[in-house]
Order: structure tokens, then C-alpha cells, then sequence
């Protein structure tokens, strides 16, 4: 018995450890002008703890999970009943529509948007990734909640593929979708020399760990 009891105890203190919470609150559902279906997917990341605490996380938006583990980005992962479907171009984000008087004039655009990239510095690319990184860390308060909301948009396409293995959105099966946080720190910097790296990471506690929210049912039926 009280070996059982030490277990119980165990699990207990385990599931208290951790001090973050991600949860899908509900997911809004809508057409757009040109027909295609938007979720607007309303989530809360929970400090759980008695402490302040801190984390690197990008929370403008989320992109599927299979996008690449080291993006510091809420990750989504569809489910068809219980089966994970593992393709990343199901969903993109809400797109914004940019208007030219002629074509020149669109050209002249994306022509200097390709300069802008291409006449980056080394020097200038790393110093935006520090930029980066420190902008994106989040501080929370204890027991501190955090609403949030994310879009992404489906253009009603059933078939999708992903190298060999072939995807069909059945339209009377359920749909439902997880978020996901994978936090990190030097993970993040590993094109950073040592110096560089110490020096980001100063007098900072960052919180890491893999987090995972509640799966909601999505509507992707005719």
C-alpha cells in the first residue's frame, strides 16, 4: 500500500511541476470573401506557479507542427478522429491583400523587397536573430493569464499529400485540433558563438519544456 501511495504521490507533484498551461478556449468559425473558411482560434498559455517566470515564444501566430521543431512559434496539429494528420500545407494564415495601379509598379515591389534581403550583411542578419530573440521573450506573473488568438484559413481543398503518403479529408468524419509550445533557449542560438550566447542568456531564467493543450473539434465538413 504504500508503495502505492509513493506513486500516487509521485504522479501528483509531477503533474504540479509544471508551470505552464496552454488551453484552446473555443474556435470561431467563418467564410471569407473569396469563399475559403477562417478559424479564429482563441487560446490562454497560464503561468500555473507561484513565481514569475519567463519564456521565449513568438505569439504572433502558429504554424503547423511538422514547420520545424526549432521555430519559437505555438505549433497546431489536426486530428481526423484520433489519427494525426501530418501534412503542413492544410491550413495558411489570413492573407493580406496588396493592391498595384499596373503590373511596373507590383514588380518594382517585390523587386525591392528581394534587394532589401539580399543586400543584408552578415553582421546585420545576426543582430536582427538577437533582436529577435530577446523581443520574443514573455513574462508572466504568478498565476497570470495570457488570452490569445490565432487565425489560419482553409481553402476547402480535401487532398493533400505529403512525400508518399497521401491525405484525404474525409467530410464526414470529426476534425479536431491541438496547440502545442516547445520552449527553448540555447536551442535557439545554436549559430551563436559562446560570448554571444552567455551574453543573451544574462541574469535570465527562461522556462523550456514541451506543453500541450486540449483538442476542440473544428469544422471542415461540406
Amino acid at each position: 500500500m504504500k508503495y502505492l501511495i509513493l506513486l500516487l504521490f509521485s504522479i501528483t507533484v509531477f503533474a504540479q511541476s509544471k508551470p505552464i498551461a496552454i488551453k484552446i478556449d473555443s474556435v470561431a468559425t467563418s467564410i471569407t470573401e473569396e469563399g475559403r473558411r477562417k478559424f479564429n482560434i482563441y487560446y490562454q498559455i497560464t503561468n500555473t506557479s507561484n513565481k514569475n517566470i519567463s519564456f521565449v515564444l513568438n505569439l504572433k501566430n502558429i504554424i503547423p507542427i511538422g514547420s520545424g521543431s526549432l521555430r519559437p512559434i505555438p505549433y497546431y496539429k489536426l486530428y481526423e478522429n484520433e489519427t494525426a494528420i501530418d501534412v503542413s500545407s492544410i491550413f495558411t494564415g489570413e492573407k493580406q491583400m496588396l493592391y498595384f495601379k499596373d503590373e511596373a509598379e507590383m514588380y518594382r515591389y517585390t523587386d525591392s523587397i528581394t534587394a532589401l534581403i539580399k543586400n543584408k550583411t552578415p553582421e546585420q542578419r545576426q543582430s536582427e536573430k538577437k533582436e529577435d530573440f530577446l523581443n520574443n521573450i514573455q513574462k508572466m506573473s504568478p498565476k497570470e493569464v495570457k488570452n490569445l488568438e490565432a487565425i489560419i484559413v482553409w481553402d476547402k481543398n480535401r487532398y493533400h499529400r505529403n512525400g508518399d503518403i497521401e491525405y484525404y479529408l474525409e467530410e464526414k468524419e470529426k476534425h479536431y485540433l491541438e496547440l502545442h509550445i516547445n520552449l527553448m533557449a540555447e536551442e535557439l542560438l545554436f549559430n551563436f558563438s559562446e560570448e554571444e550566447k552567455k551574453e543573451l542568456l544574462k541574469d535570465k531564467s527562461l522556462t523550456k519544456g514541451w506543453f500541450t493543450s486540449n483538442k476542440v473539434e473544428i469544422d471542415l465538413s461540406e
